[in-house]
């Protein structure tokens, strides 16, 4: 017992060697940064946590946390649901299309984050194929300038970067619940319906956690998209601390709001797990 457990240590210390030094590191690195102000690249003064004050207080970001909650929560919705139903498909359906959906969801995620971006100004784009394919058809006259650098076109195009991971994840969850399952319920009576909110949506609870949650930190920290594709006015949180850890120097401001979103983040994913709990789609003892 006791080699075993060396032997697992042992094992595990590259991957714990490997997080310390890329995780809890720079976190702690990042705490300190937030307990300073900087000024010109230069922390000035002592201690203070005016950093996290000026973060929960500061009208801006008030702003600028509804334009996150507005790109992320749609865009986590379309992805849980669509990729949740693509994987299904892929694990229950019939004949080869299953097959060929899978691999389009796997290509999708092979495919450079940029270029799907890039694809999507493309597509959205005044000269774009939409708009050239609207004007071709005459139902417009001028190119229709909402489809690029607004709101919707953000979370259209993080819905296509994101649903193929929560589709993957899904996969796998689906692909690993016993047959026997399935056919007990069907034995009992229950339709394909019953079925699924009854046995396939509970035995797939946690994956559902883990993936709207990992989909929704994603999309709430893209600070990429919204500038490529949203525009000026989809500003979020993530597009501010970028620019306070960048261009601007404002290292202790954004230091802090990382840790305030991180914080943001583990009370949202502990009222989701209550949520689920509570409809009884996530076991009593999962995560």
């Amino acid at each position: 017992m006791h080699i075993h457990r060396r032997l697992e240590a042992l094992l595990l210390s590259p991957l714990g060697l490997f997080l310390t030094t890329t995780v809890v590191v720079p976190a702690f690195i990042l705490f300190g940064y937030s307990l300073f102000i900087w000024r010109f690249l230069e922390p000035i003064g002592g201690l203070t946590l005016e950093n996290y004050l000026e973060g929960l207080t500061a009208p801006v970001n008030r702003q600028l946390v509804v334009n996150t909650l507005m790109i992320g929560i749609p865009t986590t919705i379309g992805s849980v649901v669509g990729g949740y139903a693509l994987a299904y498909y892929s694990v229950f359906g019939t004949g080869r299309g299953r097959r060929v959906l899978f691999a389009l969801i796997v290509t999708a995620l092979m495919a450079s984050y940029l270029v799907r971006i890039y694809a999507w100004r493309t597509l959205l784009g005044e000269s774009g194929v939409v708009n050239s394919g609207l004007q071709a058809l005459g139902l417009i006259e001028a190119p229709l300038e909402f489809l690029l650098f607004s709101r919707p076109a953000a979370i259209v195009a993080e819905i296509a970067l994101f649903m193929p991971l929560a589709g993957l994840a899904f996969y796998a969850a689906l692909a690993g619940i016993s047959p026997d399952y399935r056919e007990a319920s069907r034995d009992l009576g229950a339709g394909r319906g019953e079925t699924l909110m009854r046995v396939t949506l509970p035995l797939t609870g946690p994956a559902i956690l883990g993936t709207t949650a990992l989909t929704f930190f994603l999309s709430a920290g893209d600070y990429v998209t919204p500038v490529l594709v949203g525009g000026v006015g989809s500003s979020t949180v993530g597009t501010a601390i970028a620019t306070k850890m960048g261009p601007s120097g404002d290292y202790g401001s954004g230091a802090a709001e990382s840790f305030l979103v991180l914080v943001g983040f583990v009370v949202a994913y502990l009222g989701l797990r209550t949520v689920m709990r509570v409809a009884r789609v996530l076991p009593e003892r999962a995560a």
